[in-house]
């Protein structure tokens, strides 16, 4: 029997998040400069005859077609026109509905690591089309390390890597859905922004002299107005109280990051966090050969 090849599928933080706009299509008009970070779920496959099963650690995640891995592993067999199976485990370890991006992350994942198990050496546009039919996030992934973003999210640019920075990620008992963030967010876009903070992150990461005073996510406005408002803020009240010398929100939320002088720092802020009731785990930024 083939053993099963494990594949880790990376969570990410967003260095600068500005919406722009709702879309003619519905979507959000997004500009955000991304950044991979070690906290990660883990993607065991195995080669099977034709039929295709995933199973998932999180009882609350489904495990059926509605999964994204199962989605990425219908979509690149379609594309490839092969009948070949493949048996799925998927490990979860980043939270869902906190802005790490754990579902697109593991999306992504699932049509490298079946691409390679099936032997497909897809071009970089084709796997890109892919990615974008499995979320707006997704293409992120295929890159990692640290980019720019445009669009709904999808249109991608690598930007080089900045140094690795030492986190605390952590995170209020509940979440925040996408959904509902861009809908209380939406109520405050009474009028078009402009995305010149982002540009401003990307001219400071492309420098070399990125500056946390720089680090901006608009989704911190919504999360003072949710119904987890008190949570959210105590979260990063909390990070600073435990040395962060910066706590960002991840993504839409409810998770938020806390920048620490270094590892030895994060990991005595992650105890921290344990002791103030909330779910934390240290973690350092990625480059994109990670």
């Amino acid at each position: 029997m083939t053993p099963p090849r494990m594949f880790h599928a990376f969570a990410k933080i967003n260095l600068g998040l500005e919406v722009l706009g709702k879309r003619p299509d519905g979507y959000h008009d997004v500009r955000t400069v991304l950044q991979t970070i070690s906290l990660f779920d883990t993607l065991e496959v195995a080669p099977a005859p034709e039929a295709l099963s995933l199973e998932c650690s999180d009882p609350g995640i489904p495990s059926g077609e509605e999964n994204i891995v199962m989605k990425a592993a219908v979509i690149l067999r379609n594309a490839a026109k092969i009948r070949a199976g493949a048996k799925l485990r998927l490990t979860k370890r980043i939270p869902s509905q906190a802005g790490l991006g754990g579902g697109s992350s593991d999306g992504a994942i699932a049509l490298l690591a079946l691409s390679k198990l099936w032997n497909i050496v897809p071009d970089r546009e084709t796997i890109v089309s892919l990615a974008e039919k499995l979320g707006s996030d997704v293409p992120f992934f295929l890159y990692g390390g640290t980019a720019l973003a445009a669009g709904r999210g999808e249109e991608v640019y690598p930007l080089p890597d900045i140094p690795a920075n030492h986190l605390v990620i952590a995170w209020p008992s509940s979440g925040m859905a996408t959904k509902e963030a861009y809908r209380i967010l939406d109520e405050k876009l009474t009028a078009p922004r402009d995305a010149h903070r982002i540009q401003d992150i990307a001219g400071e990461v492309v420098s070399g002299r990125l500056t946390r005073k720089a680090l901006f996510n608009r989704f911190e406005e919504v999360a003072a107005l949710s119904g987890n408002a008190s949570e959210s803020a105590s979260v990063a009240k909390a990070l600073v109280a435990a040395g962060a010398a910066r706590a960002l929100m991840a993504g839409s939320g409810s998770a938020w990051a806390g920048f620490f002088p270094g590892r030895e720092a994060a990991q005595a802020g992650a105890v921290e966090m344990a002791h103030h009731g909330f779910t934390a785990a240290a973690a350092v930024t990625l480059d994109r050969k990670a």
